[in-house]
């Protein structure tokens, strides 16, 4: 029988937030768009970009940085953009990253 474990919260970089609002921006991509995308629940972007939340939970923050990095491989996107956006994804990837308190 699987067993349930808990989500893995995980402190969201600055960086993050500023790459994924500037690519989605750019792209001009709705924040709906990217969250449906994304999978993840209404307003959880512009929560995410507005800094409201501190912290994430890890496999969501990995699905929006991964649709933002796809949708910039398929769009016109600057190199150094496109350079924060694999720095933003390797970070949010690293596994025992600090884990915030809920």
């Amino acid at each position: 029988m699987a067993t349930k474990r808990s989500p893995e919260y995980i402190v969201v970089p600055d960086e993050a937030r500023r790459v994924v609002r500037e690519t989605r921006t750019l792209l001009g991509l709705s924040r709906a768009m990217l969250e449906h995308r994304a999978k993840v629940g209404t307003d959880y972007l512009k929560k995410f970009e507005l800094g409201r939340r501190p912290s994430a939970d890890a496999a969501r923050l990995r699905r929006v940085v991964q649709v933002v990095q796809q949708a910039a491989a398929r769009g016109q996107v600057p190199a150094k953009l496109t350079a924060r956006i694999a720095r933003v994804a390797k970070e949010v990837a690293k596994p025992g990253q600090p884990t915030a308190a809920r």
